[in-house]
């Protein structure tokens, strides 16, 4: 005969967490101060940062002559000086673009070099990723908030090292790992995409997909009580919806109408279908937000307003192997 030692019963109180997740900032910084807010703003003790979190360009600010700049804004060419520049690079950040402040010598050097751009853009990320750390550490000194990130198909890899030198146990990288958001509730990450048009940074096929994915969860300790957040949602769920695109890239239509089609994985649609986890988070496909259910499994697209400076987010409450509620919210 065996006697086993009963697990102590945590208080519910003690259970419980409240988690605010949002993803697919792309570079946007007020969307990333809004992010940061929500600690407080909703009661949040815990903040995780889907993938994605990286601009896309990097706009130049070129010098014409002292205390005079050109540069480009949507396509449109705007005449700045030094009153209006810092507004400009205000605008842009806010809008989910880097910029850089360069002499026409420096400009044409990057004009003829283009393949000197990508490391232009590396060395601005850099910067502004650890900018953007610092400024949530210093708003969450004192409290006891945790931020989870990590990444998606359009962060270079370079991102990763970033977020890991400088988190200082405030923010954790998690790409590819499982923690413990609550007890008894883990949560796997990961930023693996499958292939689209655009050749990014983190695309794999289906069969790796299914092979990370299964590193993973064969690690569960309670698969039924585990959250997946991964970055793109699974196929032919109503959460994978996006543009149809011909080999030319441009969307197609019918009948003068946009046609669309799923564009998710297939790997983890089986993953969930597999695990049946309690609940997954995703990003990645911008205008597929909501909610839907595969199984037991509740799966939320969070979706993404970037460009227009709106934070959309899920706030969720979890707590003794349950999701207790969830909200959908924006601002």
């Amino acid at each position: 005969m065996r006697l086993l030692r009963k697990k102590p019963e945590i208080p519910f109180s003690e259970a419980e967490r409240t988690i605010f997740f949002a993803s697919d900032l792309h570079g946007s910084e007020v969307c990333f101060k809004k992010f940061v807010a929500a600690a407080k703003f909703y009661g949040a003790d815990t903040l995780l940062l889907g993938g994605d979190i990286s601009a896309k360009v990097v706009v130049p600010i070129v010098t014409v002559r002292p205390g005079r700049y050109v540069a480009q804004f949507h396509g449109h060419e705007e005449k700045l000086d030094d009153r209006t520049v810092e507004d400009f690079e205000q605008r842009a950040a806010n809008s989910g673009m880097y910029t850089e402040r360069m002499d026409p010598d420096e400009y044409q050097h990057y004009a003829d070099h283009p393949d000197q751009v990508e490391a232009l853009f590396d060395r601005v990320m850099r910067k502004t990723v650890q900018r953007w750390v610092e400024y949530a550490k210093t708003k969450l000194d004192g409290s006891p908030v945790s931020i989870y990130a990590a990444p998606g198909n359009d962060d270079p890899l370079a991102i990763d090292d970033v977020l890991r030198a400088h988190g200082d146990g405030r923010l954790r990288f998690v790409e590819g790992e499982i923690v413990e958001l609550a007890p008894g509730m883990q949560m796997l990450s990961t930023g693996y995409t499958n292939i689209t048009p655009w050749d990014t940074h983190r695309e794999y096929t289906e069969d790796e997909i299914r092979e990370h994915l299964k590193r993973m969860t064969d690690r569960l300790e309670q698969p039924e009580t585990a959250i997946f957040n991964i970055h793109v949602p699974p196929y032919n769920s109503r959460l994978d919806t996006a543009p149809l695109l011909g080999q030319d890239l441009k969307v197609k239509t019918a009948a003068g109408a946009q046609m669309t089609a799923p564009v998710g994985s297939v790997a983890v649609r089986e993953a969930i279908e597999n695990i049946q986890p309690l609940l997954t988070l995703h990003g990645h496909i911008h205008e597929s937000g909501g909610s839907v259910t595969i199984g037991r499994t509740t799966a939320i697209n969070v979706g993404s307003e970037y460009g227009e400076g709106i934070l959309r987010g899920v706030l969720l409450t979890i707590g003794n192997g349950k999701l207790l509620r969830y909200q959908a919210v924006s601002g």
